[in-house]
């Protein structure tokens, strides 16, 4: 794969010195006061933040991310800066770069440059623009942990049993996860939402709800069944919405990702009478209810497991 060259430039614009010096003084107070940085060069971590500054990360970013990943600390400013700049040559942009070094720190170690000229490699083979697939990486870096590409490979395989290619390029995009989560996990959202919700592959395209737990998915499900904003649809219903994604006359339910995809305040100030404090009681409750349900499963399994023997 032929890498552009973009340059070394850093800095997306310029920024007064005495705005970068009060920020950087603030960011480091907080993160000194979470007792949780370990033996760093303080003036090294200082320049580290105002190079994160530089491409315009808000304070609480910062904070948060450093704050989660201390390791970073630990790399010289000088290491920063070379890994930025060849991130720039792979044509990633300031918004992807703390995300990446937060979540693949072997980037700073300088020990995944191959793995992502594959990832990049292969996610062109899926037609996925080139901008966009910047975006898929940056949201899951755990996509460069790993040399060997065909785990990658088999979960993209396990995409096209239930979508069109042009569907699968579209859910990779909204739910980069999709290509490391466990193909087990992937199988019981599909499951759920096409067999409990009567939702069929183009609207599943369309959300983020890969991005959820399956836990959260049924939550907001059967909140919005029991509050009579969701009926199962007919399968006349489901053939129509197969063949376009307008509204169908006599359905009133909401789309997949209006269900799955909104803030808790949007969820029931849309679809149900209640506070986000009663929404949040309803979703623990959930959560007991599908443990007790796990377990069952299983010790119906472990009981056919042992009449087979």
């Amino acid at each position: 794969m032929q890498v552009s060259s973009f340059g070394s430039r850093l800095y997306a614009k310029q920024v007064p010195d005495l705005y970068v010096e009060a920020q950087t003084d603030v960011i480091w107070t907080e993160l000194s006061n979470k007792n949780q940085l370990p033996d760093t060069d303080v003036q090294n971590c200082r320049e580290i933040i105002k190079l994160l500054l530089s491409f315009n990360y808000h304070k609480n970013h910062i904070v948060r991310e450093l704050s989660e990943n201390t390791d970073l600390l630990k790399f010289p400013v000088n290491r920063w800066k070379e890994t930025i700049s060849k991130l720039q040559s792979y044509g990633f942009r300031g918004p992807h770069f703390l995300p990446l070094l937060a979540g693949c720190h072997m980037l700073l170690h300088g020990t995944v440059w191959n793995n992502l000229q594959e990832v990049l490699i292969f996610l062109r083979s899926l037609h996925i623009p080139f901008r966009k697939s910047h975006q898929v990486i940056a949201i899951n870096p755990a996509l460069l942990m790993s040399d060997d590409m065909k785990p990658i490979m088999q979960k993209y395989s396990n995409l096209l049993k239930v979508f069109t290619k042009n569907e699968a390029q579209t859910v990779i995009v909204k739910n980069p996860v999709l290509l490391t989560d466990p193909v087990t996990e992937t199988n019981e959202i599909i499951n759920y939402v096409y067999n409990e919700m009567g939702i069929r592959s183009q609207e599943i395209s369309r959300s983020q709800v890969f991005m959820h737990s399956r836990a959260h998915v049924i939550t907001r499900h059967r909140l919005a069944e029991r509050a009579g904003m969701y009926k199962m649809p007919d399968r006349h219903e489901i053939e129509a919405k197969e063949k376009s994604l307008e509204t169908i006359v006599g359905t009133a339910n909401p789309s997949l990702s209006d269900l799955v995809d909104t803030t808790n305040h949007d969820f029931v100030h849309s679809f149900c009478s209640m506070t986000v404090a009663e929404y949040q009681a309803f979703a623990a409750m959930m959560k007991e209810e599908l443990h007790e349900e796990t377990e069952d499963d299983d010790a119906d399994s472990d009981l056919s497991d042992s009449d087979s023997e």
